[in-house]
């Protein structure tokens, strides 16, 4: 099935095409699908978005005007298109919707202006692209007619199912959970259908819960691969690197986990040579075959705690894995770096490795505890003897790298990984899992941290390399954080007593706010409320991130906030678009003529000249590397990226649920993190997990809420609740399908607060 996102992505951005060539582009061989498409074409040219002449040729609207967005719904009912160009959001009423639902992609048009602080208002003219397909719902009888209502408050419109599906429900309401299917979106007056796919339950367990979530944020369907034959990659112009002894780091705890890359590190000329051994998977794959399509409708690896759902099929991961003693074909970033850190060369050549050494965090752990010069050799690490120098030299190395990215604006902050379990990977960060823009504080402990970071580094010289032979590529990028962003932080910062400093313009850097709280007592509480206001990446063409050409040729600016994955690609199919740019650059880039003395490997090596003036692709090659890298693919990466976060984060919190209902009706203690007018917010501890104490539960006086103090003051005891405040709560309700803690102050606090109002004489203090 096509979508009109997929209708305007074929089309040229300029010239046309035929609409039977666009019916061949989108392999509609069905008649009944060629009919649809001719009923999207008349509605898009009539909404102006496409024209047709009289020949038939479609092409894009010279005249559009129209602005592409998702639509973002609030459970109150208030709508805004959240613009892709990250220009202000464009407010929707609601019988201007369209019948677009929460997170849909769509086309916006702008009917009135913003002005002083009123958003610009707009009107939905079609929806591009469906986020859900299924839904978590409840039924309800209407009339003669059963209606399933979506569990997700955010979606507006009700679906009709059939009568004989209802014959599977239950007829109590707290086991009225369905999983919908919807067949048909609402239009015009006709409202959406659907049907009854299967009852669930949250009394079935940790896979009953799984279930329920893989549901919520649509990642049901999960189609075998295709069976096809694997590629075998080059074997001519590969450096033969199977003596060099690399080294493998054991992230995950289950077998069915990603692939990772393998290093090996060595002392030279004073310096440090790094190899990151990445496996090529782009060698083995066909762009544009039945298996390539596979694996871009997944776009991502995804951890549902003790499984995955890989990208790569299991074939490809056996085939491209590294695994100790086995030759496999790689592509290595050799960099040469001086005693503090900085790059003095790189080279990138495709290469065969025969890693010798697995390491896990047993390993880490001992050679961090051992004492620095001994000689003995604990039995832990017996087992990779022969790897301690090379892991020795690794980590050195890391600790340098680490300290150069912070030093130039990364940032890192502490994970909250909740004490509690069945959580299994999901305490393991993925390495090329970029957190909203931050990274976990390094550990040299961690294989993943350790991967984190050297990939991370890895991808900023891809983003250098291919800046400077001027190459199209898929980046991610973010915005430098701005220091009025920081203001609430500080705030609350000094409200927990944290020194900060500013500078003589009363500003404080991002980073320099992060190294101020690394000592405050408050720390964990004051990181969560930066998380809150760290721009996160997005996947962007290279061709519109404008860096002077002199800071990607100057290596004491490294683009932090521009990089060029490429080292994950058993997790991110981004990677793998770079990797196969990579290959084609390394494999048949065209070398210039002042190329005399035929250096081997000259394109894979750095190039420190201000321009390129000879043609490295053919111009086929140029047009497959910009339909890999175009607006549409870009998109779907994006929306398939946030999908996988949202359910990485849903059932993170699904589990904390979980672990918070075992104390329903117990008195806890827990940390106040935020206070508004209606209640403040507590953190319960081991598990992290956020309630609400609501204002009208606090019976014992009439409270008041101080936004400057951002606090809550009783008008008559005076009693203060404050964020890093310490309160004894009573968990009241958990409700695990709206992910909300319903809690209450201890009663013998709500006691104390009522005795502190009765002076000696009896009266009370204040008005009455």
């Amino acid at each position: 099935m096509f979508t009109v996102a997929k209708i305007l992505e074929m089309l040229p951005s300029e010239g046309g095409v035929e609409q039977k060539t666009l019916e061949k582009m989108l392999k509609l061989t069905k008649k009944v699908d060629r009919t649809r498409l001719e009923i999207a074409v008349k509605a898009l040219n009539k909404l102006e978005i496409i024209e047709r002449n009289s020949q038939n040729i479609l092409k894009k609207s010279a005249n559009e005007n129209s602005i592409r967005a998702s639509i973002r719904c609030s459970s109150k009912g208030y709508c805004f298109a959240v613009r892709e160009d990250e220009e202000e959001d464009i407010y929707i009423r609601e019988n201007f919707l369209n019948h677009a639902w929460h997170g849909d992609k769509v086309l916006v048009r702008i009917n009135r202006e913003g002005i002083r602080r009123r958003s610009p208002e707009g009107q939905v003219l079609c929806v591009l692209q469906r986020a859900k397909a299924n839904l978590l719902a409840s039924i309800e009888k209407s009339g003669d007619n059963f209606l399933a209502k979506p569990l997700d408050e955010r979606i507006l419109s009700k679906i009709e199912i059939p009568l004989n599906d209802t014959k599977i429900l239950k007829t109590s309401e707290e086991n009225n959970i369905v999983h919908i299917k919807v067949n048909k979106y609402p239009i015009a007056q006709k409202p959406a259908k659907g049907e009854v796919v299967r009852k669930l339950s949250l009394n079935d367990g940790p896979e009953g819960d799984l279930e329920i979530i893989k549901t919520k944020y649509n990642l049901i369907e999960d189609n075998s691969p295709p069976n096809v034959s694997i590629k075998k990659p080059l074997t001519k112009q590969r450096v033969n690197l199977e003596k060099q002894p690399s080294i493998i780091f054991q992230t995950w705890s289950t077998d069915q986990s990603p692939i990772v890359p393998c290093f090996f590190a060595e002392p030279n000329e004073g310096g440090i040579k790094l190899f990151i051994h990445v496996p090529t998977v782009c060698e083995r794959i066909n762009f544009g075959s039945k298996l390539d399509e596979w694996i871009r409708n997944r776009s991502k690896s995804i951890c549902f705690g003790d499984t995955w759902k890989n990208l790569l099929s299991n074939k490809l991961i056996a085939e491209s894995a590294f695994q100790v003693d086995k030759p496999s074909s790689s592509i290595t970033l050799e960099l040469d770096m001086n005693k503090n850190g900085d790059i003095t060369n790189w080279e990138f050549y495709l290469s065969s490795i025969k890693p010798i050494s697995l390491i896990n965090r047993e390993h880490l752990d001992t050679l961090h505890k051992r004492k620095k010069g001994s000689r003995t050799i604990p039995a832990k690490l017996k087992s990779i003897k022969t790897s301690i120098s090379n892991l020795e030299t690794i980590l050195f190395i890391s600790e340098l790298i680490n300290k150069r990215l912070t030093e130039s604006g990364l940032i890192q902050l502490d994970q909250d990984i909740p004490d509690i379990n069945n959580l299994y990977d999901l305490s393991i960060t993925p390495p090329g899992l970029d957190l909203d823009g931050w990274m976990p504080s390094f550990s040299c402990t961690k294989p993943e941290s350790i991967i984190n970071l050297l990939t991370k580094y890895s991808n900023i010289i891809l983003t250098l390399h291919f800046k400077s032979l001027d190459i199209e590529s898929i980046n991610l990028t973010k915005p430098l954080q701005e220091n009025f962003q920081v203001n609430d932080i500080i705030k609350s910062a000094l409200l927990l007593d944290t020194k900060i400093t500013v500078n003589e313009e009363g500003l404080l850097s991002f980073n320099d706010l992060v190294s101020a709280i690394k000592a405050s007592p408050h720390k964990h509480l004051i990181q969560k409320l930066a998380k809150n206001y760290i721009t996160d990446y997005r996947f962007s063409n290279s061709s519109i991130n404008e860096y002077p050409i002199t800071d990607f040729l100057d290596l004491k600016k490294l683009p932090l906030y521009n990089e060029t994955p490429w080292t994950n690609p058993g997790t991110n199919y981004s990677d793998i678009i770079n990797q196969f740019i990579l290959c084609k650059l390394l494999s048949e880039g065209k070398t210039p003529k002042l190329n005399k003395d035929k250096i081997p490997n000259f394109l894979g090596k750095r190039y420190t000249k201000l321009t390129v003036d000879w043609s490295i692709f053919t111009n086929t090659q140029k047009s497959l590397i910009t339909k890999m890298c175009s607006e549409g693919q870009i998109a779907d990466l994006n929306t398939k990226r946030n999908q996988a976060k949202s359910f990485r984060d849903g059932l993170l919190s699904f589990i904390q649920l979980r672990s918070v209902e075992q104390n329903i009706n117990q008195t806890i203690e827990g940390t106040i993190t935020g206070v508004q007018s209606y209640g403040f917010f507590v953190e319960i501890e081991p598990s992290f997990a956020e309630g609400l104490v609501h204002v009208s539960s606090l019976d014992d006086d009439w409270y008041e809420y101080r936004s400057r103090q951002n606090l809550l003051v009783g008008r008559k005891n005076k009693k203060t609740y404050q964020i890093g405040d310490k309160v004894s709560i009573s968990i009241l309700k958990v409700d695990l399908l709206r992910n909300q803690i319903d809690l209450d102050i201890d009663n013998k606090e709500k006691q104390s607060n009522s005795d502190s109002l009765i002076v000696n004489d009896g009266e009370l203090k204040g008005n009455s």
